[in-house]
């Protein structure tokens, strides 16, 4: 679902301006050149992450200029594209959309491999595997987020650089605290105080941005058990406010201060406070972040506290709002209890009970990290187990020692204890078994509702994207000028695609795999229509049937998109009849090559570039994505090969 997403932002953003695009090619730069303008790029986007000028949309654009501008004038300079994706992977400066960030850190690591071992920066290699890491934990995947945090620290754990080192223990506290683990809590507050002494001796350019953070992790530490503590990290975290050109930190400070206030029952300074942090988040256009969902659930809080349940209900349903767009799923199931309870408190019981239904529903879909939790208890509860046996063996060799007159009599107790702990074992063992069977069952269960549940995704999923193709269509109508109109029906065609996948999925007996032969029959057949060459030009589909996991098949489904719009546009011009041949056949072991051939007109080296030149763009991007190889032969019509590895489906 991510790559689906990613993919239709794309669409969207880059439409108007592959629309004005007038197809001709910018001119070729010198390697030098193109990392000297790569880098100014860089650096402005940079400048668009701090107050007064902060400004996400900017900071993208120009980091993605950066990237492609580097891509497109080879031989490419890895390590500089490495530090690009650093900068873009930040967790704490982040500016691109969360649903692409894992892709984009797994590019910057692809990118820093490439690099001479002899030349490899380990601070470099540690900054991308500790974003990466974070991105992981944020998006639910503790077991890769530790591996890959577990490799980073080993680059620097012997560093005994200072700088070096309060960095090592300050990300270490972090990534403790934010994996979850309770039982370290102890851990996080001493490298916390390590850290925080450490960068008060040090001067470097990022000690205010730090110490700000570590003033944050120490007011959360003591906000519990020690409130006058909280209160003076609050205060040091205020004196640096004028520093910070951050403007996430400014709002994250207001709006859990505002938290700690209703705590206090000081309710309108707790509104001043929650306000102010969402007119900041909102003023540079961050409704993106948790903190703006949390300031909406904390403003909801406030309206509970002082009685407005209607009010509370209004919040509680903004954050859900915003944690259903931003993919936030622990925050918008946890939500709807909260909602249950506004509309039981205002007087609306039958709400009440619809929203906790619901949040039933959802719940189900988190129960597999639960599972993950519980099972990290369980084999800490085994390593108890086997410290115990441990002990109790070595105690038994200190009897063997006691004197001969006493052999008898310990052996025939240690004969006795080992055959009681044995029992026991078994009875626990076969609880443990009785407990994993009823919980096998519950799976069972659970499985086949989510199975259903998935099914009415896709349903909805395709019925969402025929209403945006509608609505292009709708727009298309009222618009003069050929070439937008032609950039319309494009869009429209490009969703149809992606539609066409939902609809088998839900139809099919596979709900993360299609049949590619019947996809393209359908694909070709909604092509012909929309440029009205149905009984003009032949579209045939000769392969074999062949399955590919959802991901694989919208990546192939719009490549194949855009190579037959631009054969239907622009191969039988000036001819009555044509065809078109579509094949996907396996190559080369675990290789797929797809062919899009016409027997058209042809394209000449010399013949200028037709169209926006936006297909190719997205042509170009998915096979990066696909880490495939294309080609193209107009020697006798066009026909165009993309050779790339097939992924096991689900």
């Amino acid at each position: 679902m991510s790559r689906l997403v990613l993919l239709v932002l794309l669409l969207f953003t880059l439409l108007p301006g592959a629309v004005a695009q007038s197809g001709r090619s910018a001119p070729k730069l010198s390697p030098t050149q193109a990392a000297a303008l790569s880098k100014t790029w860089q650096d402005r986007a940079l400048w668009f992450r701090d107050m007064p000028q902060f400004n996400r949309d900017s900071t993208v654009a120009y980091f993605d200029k950066a990237v492609a501008l580097l891509e497109a004038h080879p031989p490419l300079q890895y390590e500089q594209l490495a530090r690009l994706f650093l900068d873009i992977t930040d967790r704490r400066n982040r500016s691109h959309p969360f649903l692409i960030v894992d892709s984009l850190a797994s590019v910057g690591w692809k990118y820093f491999k490439e690099i001479p071992d002899k030349k490899k920066d380990k601070l470099l290699e540690y900054g991308l595997l500790s974003n990466w890491a974070s991105i992981k934990v944020e998006n639910g995947e503790l077991k890769e987020a530790v591996a890959l945090f577990t490799q980073a620290l080993t680059l620097i754990q012997d560093d005994a650089r200072p700088a070096v080192r309060v960095r090592f223990l300050l990300d270490k506290a972090l990534f403790i605290k934010r994996y979850g683990l309770h039982e370290e809590k102890a851990a996080v507050w001493e490298n916390i105080n390590k850290s925080l002494a450490l960068y008060r001796k040090l001067n470097v350019p990022e000690k205010d941005d730090q110490l700000f953070l570590i003033y944050q992790l120490s007011e959360m530490y003591h906000e519990s058990i020690n409130p006058d503590s909280a209160n003076y990290y609050f205060d040091q975290m205020k004196a640096l406010l004028p520093t910070l050109k951050n403007p996430f930190k400014h709002a994250w400070y207001y709006v859990v201060r505002g938290d700690v206030l209703i705590q206090q029952k000081k309710y309108p300074w707790a509104k001043a406070n929650l306000l102010k942090a969402k007119q900041i988040l909102e003023k540079y256009k961050m409704q993106n972040v948790d903190s703006y969902a949390y300031t909406f659930s904390m403003l909801a809080g406030l309206a509970m506290a002082q009685g407005n349940y209607g009010q509370a209900i209004e919040h509680y349903k903004k954050e859900r709002e915003i944690a259903l767009a931003n993919n936030f799923k622990q925050e918008s199931v946890d939500v709807l209890q909260l909602l249950s309870i506004a509309h039981e408190k205002n007087g609306e019981p039958i709400q009440a009970l619809a929203v906790e239904r619901q949040f039933t529903t959802e719940t189900l879909a988190l129960e597999k990290e639960r599972s993950k939790r519980s099972l990290h208890e369980n084999e800490l509860e085994i390593n108890v187990l086997k410290q115990e046996k441990e002990l109790a063996r070595k105690r038994d060799e200190q009897y063997l020692f006691v004197g001969a007159l006493l052999i008898g009599l310990v052996l025939l107790g240690l004969v006795y204890r080992n055959y009681r702990l044995k029992q026991r074992a078994n009875q626990k063992l076969e609880s443990l078994n009785d407990e994993l069977a009823t919980k096998n069952t519950l799976l069972d269960k659970r499985n086949a509702e989510n199975e259903l549940l998935l099914k009415e995704i896709h349903h909805r999923v395709k019925n969402n994207l025929e209403v945006v193709s509608s609505l292009l269509e709708l727009q298309s109508a009222q618009i003069d000028d050929p070439s937008v109109q032609a950039a319309m029906l494009s869009s429209q065609n490009r969703v149809h695609s992606m539609g066409i996948i939902h609809q088998k999925l839900y139809q099919g007996e596979h709900l993360a795999a299609i049949e590619m032969r019947d996809y393209f029959v359908n694909l070709g057949q909604n092509s012909l229509d929309s440029f009205q060459a149905d009984g003009r030009v032949r579209i045939e589909c000769n392969m074999p049937k062949l399955v590919l996991d959802v991901d694989t098949a919208i990546s192939i489904g719009l490549i194949t998109n855009e190579l037959l719009t631009n054969s239907l546009k622009y191969a039988f011009e000036g001819r009555e009849t044509g065809a078109i041949r579509l094949s996907l056949n396996e190559e080369d072991g675990d290789g797929l090559r797809l062919n899009v051939q016409d027997d058209g007109i042809g394209k000449s080296d010399t013949e200028p570039t037709k169209g926006t030149g936006f297909g190719t763009q997205l042509i170009n991007l998915l096979t990066r994505q696909l880490d495939g190889t294309l080609t193209y032969d107009t020697s006798h019509g066009t026909s165009v090969s993309l050779f790339f590895r097939k992924t096991t489906p689900a």
